[in-house]
């Protein structure tokens, strides 16, 4: 699939956060979202079997004006940047599923996801910026009927399977003092190796 998204006025994250921790919105004249979105899958044999998306993307402010707080003459300096890149927008996103049935009613399945850079404001500066992740998460699943109920299913997920350490959100806010630019930011830790276990009932 190849698409190709011309925006006007577009409402998006400046990276700022409000005084309740809700996120700062605001919109830009003209901006454009365009890639390419891949899907496939192999059954390679009767129990085994793979399957992956993958999104290949530019996403772009065509003329973006950054305004920083002064906090020496309590106003605002603006900065014309050109053309930049729309913050928590990775032009690199891919997805995997291996699944592996080796009997009646057992699922195994390992999901991988990678997500490329992204900007955490509009600026494109590489020192506001979440670095692409690699995680893996394991799911097993094991069905069975019995006489009171259609069937109960098992499952158990180990999520971020090989500890990978990482953030997936993040904030920031920029000030101008003493003819100098500073930022306050803060990035969001995502859990190690964890686990979950669920039943189902089915009637």
């Amino acid at each position: 699939n190849l698409y190709y998204m011309d925006y006007k006025d577009q409402l998006i994250q400046t990276g700022e956060l409000n005084d309740v921790g809700s996120s700062l919105m605001m919109n830009v004249d003209e901006s454009y979202r365009a890639g390419i979105e891949l899907t496939g899958g192999l059954k390679l044999t009767r129990s085994l079997s793979w399957d992956a998306n993958a999104t290949f993307s530019q996403n772009k402010i065509k003329n973006f004006t950054e305004y920083v707080d002064n906090w020496d003459t309590g106003e605002q300096d603006a900065f014309e940047l050109g053309e930049t890149d729309l913050a928590f927008s990775p032009n690199v996103i891919v997805n995997s599923q291996w699944k592996f049935a080796p009997a009646k009613g057992i699922n195994i399945s390992l999901l991988s996801s990678y997500v490329g850079d992204q900007y955490i404001d509009n600026t494109s500066s590489d020192d506001r910026k979440l670095d692409a992740w690699f995680v893996n998460n394991l799911k097993v699943e094991y069905g069975w009927k019995i006489s009171l109920f259609e069937e109960v299913k098992l499952h158990v997920m180990v999520n971020n399977l090989f500890d990978a350490e990482y953030e997936s959100n993040a904030w920031v806010y920029s000030y101008q003092l003493g003819g100098d630019r500073y930022k306050m930011d803060g990035y969001y830790p995502q859990a190690g190796t964890h686990f979950f276990v669920g039943i189902d009932f089915k009637f």
